[in-house]
């Protein structure tokens, strides 16, 4: 059995991202990996599907032929992957050397202390490399349920057993985003996850009006009401904040209203950030 599947959902939208990040997974040369490129466009064109034969025998290209968009992508891949140990990569963002590795050696470190999901931490890149920064506030080390239902600390990239992976029935498709987010709230009410301290996974974050993450209010809902009778009204009222502040109609007065049904000045806080941006 392959020690580790990667999963890449595709839209066939730009052959020269997909093999940036298909390569960043090839360089990965101590371990056993595994990659399963999903296309997800049935209308893919035939010259750029082929334009992926370069890699042979090095990676397989599967057609999703059950729910589109990611979630349905990525759960197909995990169906037809062979590893014990299954991550995903977005075909716009890459990894850098040696991830992988560490990722492998850490989850067998922790698996003593009940860790069921290994992460690292993130860099953004945007336009090509203009700029490249670190995604601020991250923690790293051992993280539990609690420190993730707020914000989600993990990126998509986590390791996880394949098996605890399909018994949870993987990403919820009806998720319209967030899905990932979901998927680890729900993972780790079955043992904890840890973060190691590398900046190995580079997510593209252009300008781009087309982004899904610009459509996190609707994953925020989806997220607040599946969630709510687990975390409780004030939990339920923090997500309905961002829900405000990702429209951008969190106003001073619903700030107000929600500081007291949080119980926190969470609102608050989140309402003067938008003044600073």
């Amino acid at each position: 059995m392959t020690t580790l599947s990667v999963i890449i959902p595709t839209m066939l939208k730009s052959i020269e991202l997909l093999q940036r990040a298909i390569e960043s997974v090839l360089l990965t040369r101590t371990i056993d990996v595994e990659v399963i490129v999903v296309n997800d466009n049935s209308k893919a064109d035939i010259a750029f599907v082929s334009a992926l034969n370069m890699y042979q025998s090095k990676i397989t290209l599967v057609n999703n032929k059950g729910v589109n968009r990611a979630a349905g992508a990525r759960n197909f891949g995990v169906k037809v992957a062979s590893g014990e140990l299954i991550t995903f990569l977005d075909d716009d963002d890459f990894i850098l050397p040696g991830r992988l590795e560490s990722m492998l050696a850490s989850f067998n470190e922790q698996q003593v202390n009940n860790v069921v999901l290994i992460s690292t931490g993130r860099l953004y890149e945007y336009n090509n490399f203009q700029k490249v920064e670190v995604v601020k506030k991250q923690l790293f080390g051992a993280l539990k349920l609690s420190d993730i239902n707020v914000h989600n600390q993990i990126d998509i990239g986590f390791i996880v057993k394949k098996e605890l992976f399909e018994s949870l029935k993987g990403f919820d498709t009806s998720f319209t985003n967030l899905e990932d987010w979901d998927f680890i709230i729900r993972c780790l009410e079955y043992g904890d996850a840890y973060k190691v301290e590398s900046y190995s996974y580079v997510v593209k974050n252009d300008v781009d009006p087309n982004r899904v993450s610009h459509n996190d209010h609707l994953g925020l809902r989806e997220l607040a009401d599946k969630h709510k009778n687990k975390f409780g009204k004030q939990w339920f009222y923090k997500i309905k904040t961002q829900e405000l502040r990702s429209l951008k109609k969190l106003s001073f007065f619903k700030a107000c209203a929600l500081c007291i049904k949080t119980n926190s000045f969470y609102p608050m806080k989140n309402y003067l950030a938008t003044l600073r941006n």
